[in-house]
């Protein structure tokens, strides 16, 4: 009974020592706010049924850790956090992989660059920028940076005219036509979207891709 006892004071020692380890760490290295964090970290052990904390604040590190290396604008408290660590582990090394950017530069098509009503659709000027897409939506369109300097697809984003920053959808576009179209976590677009996606493809119908 002694040695048991002792072995589960340690484990209940050592898993507190490992919470406030990650957690300092979340919160010095990876600027997370403490109240923030703790708020958070609470919600996500009730909503996704996580009994282990220091279990849930490794996994949190781990993705504060592969996502601070890609891209500065990722989400650093995901609703979905479970989900979001699993596609970001699927996508951390297609991301890493570098790039040419004066490859990417010559297929960069500014033609596709227009707006339709309270929509815009931007080129991005960099792989970067796809990456920082593929962060902020949690989908893998990283994984067309080849595609694009391999001139089979371009790849633009949809965005509200009075919030160009911030993402709302992922377009794929091949002979001038919208082939795909995702939301966050590669969700259905809305009607609305629906709409602007076909005022495009109306507008570019019948057009030469310049880039090609």
């Amino acid at each position: 009974m002694y040695t048991v006892w002792n072995t589960e004071i340690y484990c209940r020692v050592n898993d507190i020592y490992t919470y406030y380890s990650f957690f300092n760490k979340l919160v010095n290295e990876y600027d997370y706010n403490a109240k923030d964090l703790w708020l958070y970290l609470d919600r996500i052990k009730t909503f996704e049924a996580v009994e282990d904390m220091s279990f849930l604040i490794r996994e949190l590190c781990d993705y504060a850790n592969m996502m601070n290396q890609l891209s500065s604008k990722y989400d650093k408290y995901p609703r979905h956090f479970l989900t979001t660590h699993k596609i970001a582990c699927r996508n951390y090394n297609r991301m890493k992989k570098e790039f040419s950017e004066e490859l990417f530069k010559k297929r960069i098509n500014k033609q596709y660059e227009c707006s339709f009503g309270d929509y815009i659709f931007i080129y991005p000027d960099s792989t970067q920028d796809i990456k920082d897409e593929a962060t902020m939506q949690n989908n893998c369109v990283a994984s067309y940076i080849d595609k694009v300097i391999d001139g089979e697809c371009h790849i633009l984003f949809l965005r509200k005219r009075n919030k160009p920053d911030e993402s709302l959808v992922t377009i794929e576009v091949r002979n001038n036509h919208i082939v795909q179209a995702r939301r966050r976590f590669n969700d259905d677009v809305t009607a609305e979207d629906q709409k602007t996606i076909d005022a495009f493809n109306k507008k570019f119908a019948n057009k030469e891709d310049k880039a090609a």
